[in-house]
């Protein structure tokens, strides 16, 4: 099997991995306790993760993220307040959808992605909007607002 093929079917394990472990977790009534823990830990390994992927900027975050998991197309544009990111496609939301609908969006993908770009903008996480995602609306879309604080 070609090494790309490798790649595609590791990627859609995972993610089919992911999708029915967040489904458990809500059957279980335990997701929202595991997405809190979860977050907590995230603020603290994202500088170890940005350092390892050699991620350097908001571009970075969302492609180094998008190769390697092969999960949602983000596509990122500069605007005057800072950048906004848009996919409008996610396996992990399609699989979590058809394995019974728990959110696996934070938990899983902003949440870390979120982390990472607090650490690689240097701000707040305050300053990061989730503005709609693929399991409620047409697209994800995450505006990073950097302000005058880079």
């Amino acid at each position: 099997m070609k090494i790309e093929k490798r790649l595609t079917v590791l990627q859609n394990t995972y993610a089919a991995f992911v999708a029915e472990t967040v489904n458990t977790y809500e059957k279980l009534r335990a997701l929202e306790t595991i997405v809190e823990r979860r977050k907590e830990r995230q603020a603290q390994t994202a500088p170890y993760l940005n350092q390892q992927l050699g991620i350097q900027s908001v571009e970075d975050v969302f492609s180094t993220l998008s190769e390697i998991y092969g999960c949602a197309n983000w596509s990122v544009k500069k605007t005057e307040e800072g950048y906004v990111a848009i996919a409008t496609s996610c396996k992990l939301c399609a699989l979590s959808k058809k394995m019974g609908g728990a959110n696996p969006c934070n938990g899983w993908c902003l949440d870390p992605m979120i982390a990472m770009l607090s650490d690689v903008c240097k701000i707040d996480s305050k300053y990061i909007t989730v503005e709609s995602t693929l399991m409620n609306d047409d697209c994800c879309k995450i505006s990073i607002n950097v302000g005058t604080e880079l």
